[in-house]
């Protein structure tokens, strides 16, 4: 099995990153609700979606706070930025990121899948985080999994 290109980050940094993004979906939507509840729905979807938007525009560019603060960007498997497609199919996902992570993960555990730990290699999809700055923690977490994965 080839070892990824250690400037490759693993999962513990994309999970970390994909939670810092959903929760800049969410906390502001359900703390809409807590300081104006007259007018709560119309305010948290509104928020919810105009968040949504922003991390559209950030992921097509390849970063989003969530990815700054991981200390990676995302490319394609030709280096490039991901587009309009890919960030919008990632920003559906810190829409929905509980159930998305557990589809990725019911996928990766499905009987007769040949992936490479739980949710498999990162070299098998088509996006992948370069690293852009060291963060102690996540780096750790990235060699650890790959090690026991």
């Amino acid at each position: 099995m080839d070892t990824p290109d250690p400037l490759t980050v693993n999962w513990p940094s994309v999970l970390f990153a994909l939670l810092v993004d959903s929760l800049l979906v969410w906390v502001p939507a359900s703390l809409v609700f807590f300081l104006a509840p007259e007018h709560a729905l119309p305010l948290a979807a509104g928020s919810a979606l105009a968040t949504v938007a922003a991390n559209w525009t950030l992921y097509s560019h390849g970063t989003t706070l969530g990815t700054y603060l991981a200390g990676f960007r995302i490319r394609t498997r030709n280096g490039q930025a991901p587009g309009r497609t890919y960030g919008l199919v990632l920003a559906l996902l810190t829409f929905a990121s509980v159930p998305a992570i557990a589809v990725l993960i019911a996928v990766n555990f499905a009987p007769g899948n040949d992936a490479s730990g739980p949710l498999g290699s990162p070299a098998s999809y088509p996006l992948f985080g370069e690293r852009t700055s060291r963060r102690r923690l996540l780096h750790a977490a990235d060699d650890y999994w790959e090690r026991w994965s």
